[in-house]
């Protein structure tokens, strides 16, 4: 299993090339936790993979697209409304609070583009406080140690860990449910002791997370 990046469309798109002897024509697939994989055929060459990548750049920036995207706006799984008051007198923190499933936002008159980027600047507020807190908490459980955590707006992945044992979380998972959220930080979490997707790998997310394929099953497209 490799590493690669391509330039589509004045785009980095990053995906990871496995090899399987079981495998008979090429094939993509793209998921919350792994990103792009192309699984190739165990004597297809890089050059006919990349050239097949190529061929369907089309495909990966748009599922790409709704990898990263959802309709409405969502918080921990359920979908909530943005409500503008100009006069909202209670607490609120940074101009924005959130009861009974709505957002509320002290102003008016906001065009859905602005709406949005202040959607994901509370997300982001919220992702700061939320993931360092969980990650740490299952790290200690499960008896994991890692370097250090990011908060970061990725692209095509939702979740990465270096070899340097850093990992980084996309801020937008605060947008999904939270067994969701514990298993991409599950996921990331084994591949400190195993960088791969191999089955030893997979036994290892099973051991601490017995359903983790309802939830992986979720997140693919």
């Amino acid at each position: 299993m490799s590493d690669f990046q391509l330039n589509i469309n004045n785009k980095q798109v990053k995906y990871t090339l496995k090899r399987s002897k079981k495998a008979k024509y090429i094939r993509m697939q793209i998921s919350i936790a792994e990103g792009l994989e192309i699984i190739i055929p165990h004597r297809m060459n890089f050059t006919d993979a990349e050239n097949f990548v190529l061929r369907k750049k089309d495909w990966i920036l748009k599922h790409i697209s709704r990898l990263n995207k959802r309709e409405g706006f969502f918080f921990l799984g359920e979908e909530i409304a943005i409500i503008q008051n100009p006069d909202l007198t209670k607490d609120f923190y940074d101009g924005l609070i959130i009861s009974d499933s709505k957002l509320f936002i002290k102003t008016s008159g906001i065009d859905s583009g602005r709406l949005t980027e202040i959607y994901e600047m509370w997300l982001y507020i919220r992702a700061k406080k939320y993931l360092p807190e969980r990650i740490k908490e299952l790290a200690g459980e499960h008896g994991f140690i890692y370097k250090s955590l990011s908060i970061r707006r990725q692209k095509s992945r939702w979740g990465s860990c270096s070899t340097r044992k850093t990992i980084s979380l996309n801020f937008r998972l605060m947008m999904f449910e939270k067994k969701i959220i514990d298993y991409v930080i599950i996921h990331e979490l084994c591949h400190l002791k195993e960088m791969n997707h191999s089955k030893k790998f997979w036994n290892l997310v099973q051991s601490i997370l017995p359903d983790y394929q309802i939830h992986r099953k979720k997140l693919k497209y």
